[in-house]
């Protein structure tokens, strides 16, 4: 047996409903609440995306510095050999700016030899530590002091001064040793001003 539509409807009674519909503002909470989730996946995305270039940044900084650093330790080497060639030089040239040429007190010692007078043995050393000053030892082969005189004073004419003279006379032989300091004293000619 079969009921008909319209016994049906007739046990059900009207009855109001409970709850008023949603405004329709409230009908956009949903909507919101999607977009704010992917709103948060975008955000994440571009969180994860900016912390990976921070951190190869990071590692390229810190690699830079490294190379930094040792190109900076490379050239405090460089300098370093530099200012060792530098002061090598400066001394070389003060060295050779104090040293006085002495082939001309040579070529003064062989010129005052007498006639009855020979060089026997003539040693010039100079100090390295003071270039100015040179050790003199000779063996001249005379019975007599005079010829001594003769090259002291030829000495003396090229501005030489003579400290801690020793000598010894014997068979025929005057042997002589002193230390030769270079003084200046001809005054530099003064040159004319325009």
């Amino acid at each position: 047996m079969q009921i008909s539509a319209k016994q049906i409807d007739d046990f059900k009674v009207e009855r109001k409903d409970i709850t008023p519909p949603l405004p329709v503002v409230l009908r956009l909470v949903p909507l919101l609440f999607y977009c704010s989730i992917g709103v948060a996946i975008v955000l994440s995305a571009i969180y994860f995306l900016q912390y990976r270039l921070a951190i190869a940044k990071r590692d390229g900084h810190r690699t830079s510095a490294t190379q930094l650093a040792a190109k900076i330790q490379e050239t405090r080497t460089e300098r370093g050999a530099l200012e060792a060639q530098i002061k090598k030089a400066s001394d070389i040239e003060a060295w050779v700016g104090s040293s006085q040429p002495i082939q001309p007190l040579l070529v003064e010692i062989a010129r005052s030899m007498g006639p009855r007078s020979a060089i026997v043995d003539l040693r010039v050393e100079r100090d390295p530590e003071a270039p100015s000053q040179l050790k003199l030892a000779m063996r001249i082969g005379t019975d007599s002091t005079k010829q001594l005189d003769t090259t002291l004073e030829k000495i003396s004419d090229l501005d030489y001064r003579t400290f801690s003279p020793q000598q010894n006379l014997g068979r025929g032989e005057l042997d002589y040793r002193a230390t030769l300091v270079r003084q200046n004293l001809r005054t530099p000619e003064a040159t004319p001003s325009p």
